[in-house]
Order: C-alpha cells, then structure tokens, then sequence
C-alpha cells in the first residue's frame, strides 16, 4: 500500500495540485495586475541569488532532462570511462555549487516575514523539499556511484511508465531509500509550488497564454467575420430589387 501510494499514486496527486493551485490562483489574481507584479518582485527578491545559483540550477535541471530524454546517449558516453568520471565529477562539482548558493538563499529568505502566514509557510516548505532534493542527489553521487547510468536503466523506465499513465512501481520500490527520497521530494516541491512565491511566476504565464489565446481567437473571429461578409451568398440568392 505504501509503495502503492508513493510510486504510483502521489506522482499523478503531485502533478493535479500543480496544476490546479495554478488555475486556483489564476482565478483569485487575474483581475489584480498591480497585485500580482508586487508578487512578482517580492518572488525575485526572496528566492533571487547570484549568477551561479540559476547556472547550477539550470544545469542540474538539463542534466536530469537529458537522462530521462536520451539514455541510449548517456549509456553510449558513460562506456569510456573517462567520458563517465568527467560526467560524474561534473554532476557532483554542480550540486556542490547549487547547494552553497541554496544556502546563502535561505539565510535572506529567514529575515523576511512580510507575506500571509500561508506564503510563508509554503515558501519554508518548498525550500525544505529543494534542499532534501539536492542534499539527496549529493548523496547518490557518493554512496551510489555511476548514478548517470543507473538512472538512465532504472528511473528512465519508470518515468516513461508514469507518462504511459501505467506505472511500473517495481522499478522505485527496488531503488534504496535516498533514491526515493529524492523522487518523493521532487514531486512534493511540485505539489507545493502553487502556494509559494513562486507561484506567481506560473500565474503570470498562465495569464500571458490565455491572453494570446483571446487575442488569437479574436483576430480569427474578426478574420472569419470579414470574408462572411465579403462572401455572403444573401447578396447573389436575394439581391435587392431597384
């Protein structure tokens, strides 16, 4: 019932909070503009770091992409073993400077308690679950080595079964504690994100979408009623009489 629950249940749980926070959020927001631009930039405030923080961050979220996108290539490169410790270094060495940049974040965001009680907690609680998530992936690339191309055989799979919507929860429930540890975290962060500052940012683009969605729809509609016009069949069936 707990695998049951972790590997199979939560993802799809964690992805339908996502996405309902943000509709839920849109609809309280979308007609308070200057409310939400105020959140925008108290967003970049608290969680806005220097240069290598979204590099290392950047990096990170590519190089985990690129696993569960290509592991044929990752399997290929990680054949020489020169190519495997240089990918692997490279991981660790990123990680390392995502999570001393993380902490220097979190010491800003702990003097500031200017927001409701609910942002601040989801705020706490997202970066708690960021921290576990790198803190964990640190971990694996000590006491699991090779973590590239074992998660290309192993995680890759699995993902792949969630997309399928048929998920293969063996796969997970096989992996060591730290392994899950860090899937469980990565789908909290998602579930929880809605709630936080940075939710405004998701709130903003979802904003941004569907206005070029009515702007498009409005200028077809426009398009549409200008050749009804121009090829109304009315004026050649019943012309007007003199």
């Amino acid at each position: 019932m707990k695998t049951y629950f972790l590997f199979f249940a939560w993802p799809y749980m964690a992805v339908a909070l996502l996405l309902v926070g943000i509709i839920v959020r849109y609809l309280l927001t979308r007609t308070q503009l200057d409310g939400l631009r105020a959140e925008l930039m108290d967003a970049r405030t608290v969680f806005g770091g220097k240069r290598a923080w979204y590099i290392s961050l950047l990096l990170l979220a590519l190089g985990h992409g690129f696993v569960l996108l290509f592991p044929g290539f990752i399997l290929s490169w990680n054949s020489s073993p020169v190519r495997l410790y240089l990918l692997e270094f490279s991981g660790f060495i990123i990680g390392l400077v995502a999570l001393a940049s993380f902490g220097k974040l979190l010491w800003r965001h702990t003097g500031r308690s200017n927001r409701s009680v609910l942002i601040e907690i989801s705020d706490v609680v997202f970066l708690s679950l960021l921290f576990l998530g790198i803190a964990s992936g640190l971990y694996l690339a000590v006491a699991y080595r090779w973590a590239s191309s074992w998660g290309a055989l192993i995680l890759t799979p699995y993902i792949a079964s969630l997309l399928r919507f048929n998920p293969t929860t063996q796969l997970a429930a096989e992996m060591p504690f730290v392994v899950r540890l860090h899937l469980f975290t990565t789908f909290a962060a998602l579930a929880v994100l809605p709630l936080t500052r940075l939710g405004a940012f998701l709130v903003q683009g979802l904003h941004f979408f569907f206005e070029r969605v009515a702007r498009l729809t409005g200028a077809m509609g426009a398009t549409a009623g200008e050749r009804l016009r121009k090829y109304n069949p009315a004026a050649w069936l019943w012309p007007e009489e003199d």
